[in-house]
């Protein structure tokens, strides 16, 4: 009858394990690696430090498995994780009595490099040895890992006798008392000593994240995905790319984005728990957060779309636009300089450069919808609550108060006045010498007061008359 499997997975003090990598917490790697031996039970010793245990319940809500899970504070046990194996296993006793005769793996929390596939060779040759007690050793000089396999109808009745100050000490007294009982004590060695390595400080976090990322970034291009830099490129562990999509260097993919086949991710671009279908072309330096990009959408270069937003199939929006809360429908366009938030945009819809949706009045946000086929001229605010009616054309550098009927123009902007000669004026008022400014106050004044009647304009001329000063002593005024 095969023996019940049942991990117990070592936290200890270090506060490593819960540094997100690639978008979930170290510790989850090893966490997830024991899950996929589907043993009956995981049992996680969080350690003395009783105040992260919100830390260990997140770090347990991230990896995604149907074994049996219990989180166990382990307040006994001694501080650090390699003083305390032994203690740890003696506190887990009496937990582990409803698996009787069971095998029980021990995986330390802070040996995020550890695959499934180890921790099954591991198992597996515990069980064929019929061994009592086997350790996963490393090569070299790395000698024992701190991951064993026990079975605990051997080991357990021993566990009061040994030493439990040091663990390596405790298990050579455990495994010395095993043979003299007739029970086999083993070895196997990792075939990837990088495996066992401890990330145990801040130092080991950044080769230890960059071996991740080699691993994830291999098994999106055993997919088709196209790395043209895989050492630049930062894909969390829980997005997933589509076949012959295009990764350049330099792009970030955080939270569980998903990305269609056929697109292009173009240097600098960070996408963060966003959707985008097949085809898409996001070009250098764009930012996006909880975004949907249909199909054949091109957006980029340096836009920015924050939460809530749509971009529908076969859309573009180019440089330098920002969008939030928006839905932005097929084949429209908005290429340059724009702003449009909390909007209802339709299809084949034209938002010239500079166009400004003022959604805030200072107390709430309010909508803007445009209607299929309008066009909006450039340098253009919408002043929300706003609606453009189909088809309707709104004239560049208009400010736009009141709704705008189907198939309209509206002109909101002030009438241009010109005044011949004005300027050629001032050049020769300048260049007069002695009384120029005088003479540019006077011509500036008499503008005004054509403009606006006020009788201010003729005040600041007879102001620069009392004003306006002789040569300075001792210096040439030409």
């Amino acid at each position: 009858m095969k023996r019940s499997t049942v991990v117990l997975f070592l936290g200890g003090e270090e506060r490593t394990v819960f540094q997100p990598v690639l978008g979930r917490p170290l510790g989850s790697y090893a966490l997830e690696a024991s899950a996929r031996l589907e043993p009956d039970a995981v049992l996680v010793m969080a350690g003395p430090d009783a105040a992260g245990r919100e830390d260990w319940e997140r770090l347990i809500e991230a990896v995604q498995t149907k074994a049996n899970v219990f989180l166990l504070a382990d307040g006994k046990r001694t501080r650090g994780l390699k003083d305390g194996v032994l203690a740890a296993l003696l506190t887990a006793r009496s937990l582990l009595q409803k698996y009787p005769d069971c095998d029980v793996l021990v995986v330390p929390a802070d040996r995020p490099l550890l695959r499934d596939r180890t921790l099954k060779a591991l198992l597996r040759t515990h069980r064929a040895k019929g061994s009592s007690l086997t350790f996963l050793s490393g090569a070299g000089a790395r000698g024992l890992a701190d991951v064993l396999a026990l079975r605990s109808a051997d080991v357990f009745p021993l566990l009061r006798v040994v030493p439990l100050a040091r663990s390596k000490a405790g298990f050579g007294d455990l495994a010395l008392r095993l043979t003299k009982a007739g029970r086999k004590v083993g070895f196997t060695a990792c075939a990837d000593g990088v495996e066992i390595l401890p990330v145990d400080d801040a130092v080991a976090i950044g080769p230890a994240a960059c071996e991740l990322r080699r691993r994830k970034n291999e098994a999106l291009a055993r997919r088709g995905v196209v790395f043209l830099d895989p050492a630049s490129a930062w894909i969390d562990w829980a997005a997933e790319i589509g076949p012959r999509t295009v990764v350049y260097p330099s792009v970030v993919v955080e939270g569980p984005t998903r990305i269609g086949a056929d697109g292009r991710l173009f240097p600098h671009v960070h996408i963060m728990s966003s959707t985008l279908g097949a085809r898409v072309k996001v070009l250098s330096s764009t930012v996006m957060e909880d975004t949907v990009l249909e199909d054949d959408v091109q957006v980029g270069p340096f836009s920015r779309f924050r939460p809530k937003t749509r971009v529908c199939t076969g859309a573009k929006v180019g440089n330098f636009v920002e969008m939030k809360n928006t839905v932005f429908g097929p084949r429209s366009k908005a290429q340059h300089l724009s702003y449009v938030g909390d909007s209802t945009v339709e299809e084949d819809v034209n938002v010239g450069a500079g166009t400004i949706t003022c959604n805030y009045d200072g107390v709430s946000k309010n909508p803007t919808r445009i209607g299929a086929g309008a066009f909006i001229g450039s340098g253009t605010e919408l002043v929300a609550p706003v609606e453009i009616g189909r088809g309707a054309y709104i004239a560049a550098g208009s400010t736009i108060t009141a709704d705008v009927a189907a198939g309209s123009l509206a002109i909101a902007r002030a009438r241009q006045v010109e005044k011949p000669g004005w300027a050629l004026e001032r050049t020769r008022a300048r260049k007069s010498g002695h009384g120029g400014a005088r003479h540019e106050t006077q011509r500036l004044a008499q503008v005004l007061q054509e403009r606006s009647g006020h009788r201010g304009a003729r005040d600041l001329c007879h102001r620069q008359d009392e004003k306006s000063p002789g040569q300075r002593p001792g210096r040439h005024q030409g």
